[in-house]
């Protein structure tokens, strides 16, 4: 029996034992029936609750194996130098709890970047804490593409993401433009793997937060955005993300990453490994907004 099944074992005995005084308590005591409001409490205990971001979790140390998976929000920034603390220019929207419009709209708490080195991109963190890798998605990106008709039209801001665990060297996940030809611009998810800023946000935290269940929110046909596995993180590093990335940093990182950035494909920082030439953009566009991130598995750092 490991450690944490005997803790369990011994939290389930003493709850038992409990509620076994307190039926003795009260029928010694009071001459009525027990009060079962008084018990309702008791029994409502849940050792099995999912960790989501508003429970205190059993947490994982690090290098450990993972215990069990939770919905963590990102709720740091790291940087963003293209803060103005007002309105999509408020970095505080990235961080502070997605809410996103549904498949045809786009939400309106986010944190806008733009194409300029300036303010292209935004760094996140998750406090006191790594994302691991673990079972399928490891982390969801939430921009607010929005559909636009059939069969695959969308409004979409185009987002580059990287991983770090020192802000200064990155792997990310060489993504492709695969339309042809290259110099078109497809409104279409599909021609843009492993990018984020593709798919709608269905997600929201009031109205759309599917009891954090794990198994639910990293569903993407539930919650939408742009989901990410560590084990497709890539050691290429090129014009499309993955400044000073190599083999072993990318092994290092696919076991637990510190931050996470996100910047602008059309940017002038990145450009189209096949072109030459920047990213293609929505004519329209001006830049992507960054509603949050959500991850699956964390450890303490």
């Amino acid at each position: 029996m490991t450690k944490q099944e005997t803790k369990l074992k011994i939290q389930t005995n003493l709850f038992f034992v409990g509620i076994s005084l307190l039926l003795v308590w009260n029928c010694e005591t009071k001459p009525s029936n027990v009060d079962s409001t008084l018990l309702l409490p008791l029994l409502q205990m849940d050792h099995s609750t999912p960790n989501t971001g508003s429970e205190t979790p059993t947490e994982t140390p690090p290098g450990a194996p993972i215990l069990n998976p939770g919905v963590w929000l990102a709720d740091t920034v790291k940087s963003a130098p293209g803060h103005t603390g007002s309105g999509i220019g408020n970095s505080n929207n990235a961080v502070n709890g997605v809410r996103g419009a549904g498949l045809g709209g786009g939400g309106t708490d986010v944190f806008s970047l733009a194409y300029t080195l300036a303010n292209d991109h935004i760094i996140l963190e998750w406090s006191g804490h790594k994302i691991t890798n673990g079972p399928g998605i490891d982390f969801i990106v939430f921009e607010n593409a929005f559909k636009v008709s059939n069969p695959s039209t969308y409004f979409m801001d185009i987002v580059i993401v990287e991983v770090s665990n020192d802000t200064i060297n990155w792997c990310g996940f060489n993504p492709n433009y695969r339309f042809t030809p290259k110099t078109t611009y497809s409104k279409n998810p599909a021609d843009w793997p492993r990018f984020a800023g593709r798919n709608s946000v269905l997600f929201h935290e009031t109205t759309k937060n599917f009891g954090y269940d794990p198994s639910l929110v990293f569903d993407t046909a539930n919650s939408g955005g742009d989901g990410f596995d560590l084990e497709e993180l890539s050691e290429v590093s090129n014009s499309a993300g993955g400044l000073g990335c190599n083999s072993s940093l990318r092994d290092e990182l696919k076991n637990g990453f510190t931050y996470i950035r996100l910047s602008s494909a059309s940017s002038v920082r990145w450009k189209n490994p096949d072109t030459n030439l920047a990213f293609l953009k929505e004519a329209i566009s001006n830049g992507p907004d960054i509603d949050g991130v959500y991850a699956r598995y964390r450890a303490v750092r």
